[in-house]
């Protein structure tokens, strides 16, 4: 009688294992903070009150303004409603808001279809949205520093440019 191959069977992916403990508590966590966050940028004006924020380094450093600069004033104005003006202090900010909205949608839907909470960065569809958005914000920082007139308009507004144009 002739012996019979031995049966080649695919090894199963590991799936990890799920995570326990702390890493529960990380996205409640995560969301809190930047509520939190998000609420006190809201009540505190960022040029007015300059105690309760750091300075730009790049900007001392330079004299530049930095790819992020105008982020918080942009953040301020949002939060209470005024989006254009929002979109003069930083427009690289307000036209990546839908694209992190899409990439938090994306986490939320591989989180629901796994029960695992994604690693962030490892998703493939995440990697181009982040890269659009990181472009999007560093040639913004170098557009608004070219001191030429059509450029120089991307720079940021004082706080009485801004309350003139109202």
């Amino acid at each position: 009688m002739e012996e019979e191959p031995p049966i080649l069977e695919l090894p199963k992916p590991d799936l990890p294992s799920k995570r326990k403990g702390w890493w529960k508590l990380l996205p409640p966590a995560a969301v809190l903070a930047i509520v939190g966050a998000i609420c006190f940028v809201s009540q505190y004006e960022p040029v007015i009150n300059k105690r309760y924020y750091p300075q730009c380094q790049f900007k001392q450093t330079t004299g530049l303004d930095c790819p992020g600069c105008g982020g918080l004033r942009a953040t301020h104005s949002m939060t209470n409603g005024r989006i254009t003006e929002a979109f003069f202090f930083h427009p690289g900010f307000v036209l990546s808001l839908p694209i992190l909205g899409y990439l938090f949608v994306l986490w939320i839907l591989e989180w629901r279809r796994t029960g695992q909470m994604p690693i962030p960065l490892t998703q493939p569809e995440c990697n181009r949205p982040l890269i659009m958005v990181a472009v999007l914000f560093i040639s913004f920082g170098i557009v608004r520093n070219i001191p030429i007139k059509p450029f120089s308009y991307l720079k940021i507004p004082s706080v009485t440019q801004v309350k003139d144009a109202k």
